[in-house]
């Protein structure tokens, strides 16, 4: 399972411990990440995650950015750690991603 620590010291490790220091190299890609993994459980809509990160892009710079974004994080954690249901929204797979923050709330 991938291990996302935000308690402290921020850290993304895979199963076998190694670092995926490339999704920390990216705020705003690893941004999404942590909301995705910590804003509660189930899909969350593009337009909203549109609003939050990509807020000064038309719709299809932002549409663009964020498929970009979910491109990214599927070829660095795992096609299967991020999840499309349809067009219009985009989940993290919370039994390949445990976050310290979800399992203290």
């Amino acid at each position: 399972m991938i291990r996302l620590h935000a308690l402290g010291t921020v850290s993304l490790v895979k199963p076998d411990g190694q670092p995926l220091d490339a999704v920390l190299a990216q705020p705003k890609r690893f941004a999404l990440l942590f909301y995705l993994a910590t804003a509660g459980a189930g899909h969350h809509r593009r337009d909203t995650l549109f609003d939050l990160f990509w807020r000064e892009a038309d719709q299809a710079g932002a549409r663009a950015s964020l498929n970009q974004a979910v491109y990214f994080l599927r070829r660095a954690l795992g096609r299967d750690a991020i999840l499309s249901r349809g067009n219009e929204e985009v989940a993290v797979d919370s039994t390949l991603l445990w976050s310290d923050v979800a399992a203290f709330e």
